[in-house]
């Protein structure tokens, strides 16, 4: 009458997504600005939603090797290229890391 086969199957739990915006908003400010793969989809899209909010910069990286900044509209049409990712200019020029400076005695 009861079948020993069950249909249940176990699947492996999920690791945490390494593409949290939160980690790339600390990476991209501790360094200035981050360098992210055309294929890296995952990141980029986290990026979109950072630059949406004025959190970050995107600049495309173009066949020979010049950056150029993307505007909030134009990254969704650059995601087959490189891109950079850069702490926006508060005050000054963008790309500058936090705490530059910020141990002088």
């Amino acid at each position: 009458m009861f079948e020993t086969e069950t249909n249940v199957v176990a699947f492996k739990p999920r690791a945490a997504a390494a593409h949290n915006p939160k980690t790339i908003l600390e990476r991209v400010y501790a360094a200035g600005s981050i360098a992210v793969r055309a294929e890296d989809t995952p990141t980029k899209t986290a990026s979109l939603i950072l630059q949406a909010f004025g959190f970050l910069v995107i600049e495309e990286i173009l066949a020979d090797g010049t950056p150029r900044l993307l505007q909030k509209g134009e990254a969704r049409e650059a995601m087959d290229r490189p891109w950079r990712l850069s702490k926006p200019a508060f005050s000054g020029e963008f790309a500058q890391a936090d705490g530059d400076g910020a141990f002088q005695s």
